[in-house]
């Protein structure tokens, strides 16, 4: 191997490579963005970087995060992309910005603020709200380069209240139109580029008002509705926040 082969070597790190054996001393030398040789590097790499003492590894998927709203004004998703983390997945907890009409915006920041300690106030100024449907919103977030990847469920909370109107509140059953609507804005969702779907059924997911989650206690027909259009686009993860102790 030559220098012209590595773009990168990493020297003399502690290598967890994710495998389960044990850490292990050693080089790591990178061409482009592939890891060509773990081991002894002879050759010298156009950069390189000095890991005695500090840990090799590759990069780590956070599957729970909250920055719905981060991402559409923050080109870096700190503090994740500060502890290694290399991808991230939002929309957890049925929580988000997306589908969303005008006059539901403050709506959905007061119940980000209650169930994620986020500051109102910095939603408010930061949000562009360029968007309506859950679709055009991943096209803002896209819109912005980012510093690590980031994948999204399409919110369970946002969605009935985009629907249901002030309907949606917690204990107000959807009715089957509602359900089939529901059904069709997931299904849109999913072939936009969402992971999945995500809700709440957790009693401690309340507003900055008081209010408790509208997904709460959400009915099995309008739950089941919606796993069917994940089903029919052939894949998709259903992310479930749920108090088994507290009886939701």
């Amino acid at each position: 191997m030559t220098s012209s082969d590595c773009d990168l070597v990493i020297r003399g790190g502690t290598v967890v490579d994710g495998l389960g054996g044990a850490p292990f001393t050693a080089d790591v030398a990178l061409k482009g963005d592939k890891i060509v040789l773990v081991g002894a590097v002879p050759a010298k790499g156009a950069q390189e970087i000095d890991a005695r003492g500090l840990l090799v590894t590759p990069g780590f998927v956070d599957i729970h995060t909250h920055y719905d709203a981060q991402a559409i004004w923050d080109e870096r998703l700190a503090p994740s992309s500060d502890h290694g983390v290399t991808a991230v997945v939002m929309g957890n907890c049925g929580v988000g910005f997306a589908p969303c009409r005008p006059a539901d915006r403050q709506t959905l920041i007061a119940l980000m603020e209650g169930v994620e300690d986020i500051p109102g106030v910095c939603m408010a100024e930061g949000l562009s709200w360029d968007w309506e449907s859950y679709p055009q919103y991943l096209d803002a977030v896209a819109a912005r380069p980012h510093d690590i990847n980031i994948g999204s469920y399409l919110p369970h909370a946002p969605l009935r209240v985009h629907v249901m109107g002030k309907r949606a509140a917690a204990g107000s059953a959807a009715t089957p139109q509602d359900c089939r609507r529901m059904a069709q804005l997931v299904s849109e969702g999913m072939k936009a580029g969402a992971l999945g779907f995500a809700t709440s059924r957790s009693l401690f997911h309340k507003s900055s008002s008081g209010e408790a989650i509208c997904t709460l206690d959400a009915e099995e027909a309008e739950l089941l509705a919606i796993a069917e259009a994940l089903r029919e686009n052939g894949d998709g993860i259903l992310q479930v926040a749920v108090d088994f102790a507290g009886g939701a």
